[in-house]
């Protein structure tokens, strides 16, 4: 079974991607009123005349360059900042898309379903990580199997075991011993938690 589900959904981790999206729209205005104060500054000691609804007024340059550019960036902060918040969602969703996946997938390998394939979009760069979660998987699933074979044979020769056939008996318990220690050597291989 493969997680290879289509969204139409660009907020699958709404808090980390709200919240890339509000640096970037702070960033666009800080930048912009960064951008009309350097501008401004450079015009230091002058005077600017400047006639607007029949009234003529005399100001030091950068104060009045200063106002009338964050009156003109206003639009742009406006629409540029939604513009770049916009772009910040995208962006985002190709980090935020794959880390709701892994997260999911991860979920239900937890919950014991070793038998999916976890695949990512073909833009994303996490095809390596997929590869080996997908790698492990099959490695897990595999030991899995083979413990079960040796359980299930384990308790089959411990239901053949008949105390009034004492050789058969004596076999099936060396049998038995022998499918025990194979099934202890698969499980010696992980380490754990005590």
């Amino acid at each position: 079974m493969a997680i290879n589900t289509k969204r139409r959904n660009y907020f699958t981790k709404p808090d980390v991607q709200g919240h890339f999206i509000l640096v970037t729209f702070v960033m666009v205005c800080i930048c912009c009123v960064l951008y009309a104060a350097m501008f401004a500054n450079f015009s230091t000691d002058s005077m600017t005349i400047t006639y607007k609804d029949n009234n003529l007024t005399l100001g030091k340059t950068p104060i009045v360059l200063f106002k009338e550019m964050l009156k003109a960036q206003g639009l742009f902060i406006l629409f540029g900042g939604f513009g770049a918040a916009i772009l910040a969602m995208l962006i985002s969703h190709r980090f935020t898309g794959p880390l709701f996946k892994l997260e999911t997938f991860i979920k239900s390998m937890t919950e014991g379903d070793h038998a999916l394939t976890l695949y990512f979009r073909p833009k994303d760069k996490t095809h390596e990580l997929a590869a080996l979660i997908n790698l492990y998987n099959d490695k897990f699933s595999k030991e899995i199997y083979d413990m079960r074979v040796t359980t299930e044979a384990l308790s089959e020769k411990l239901a053949q075991f008949d105390v009034s056939k004492p050789d058969s008996a004596k076999n099936n318990v060396a049998e038995a011993v022998q499918l025990a220690s194979q099934l202890q050597e698969k499980l010696q291989q992980y380490k754990i938690r005590s």
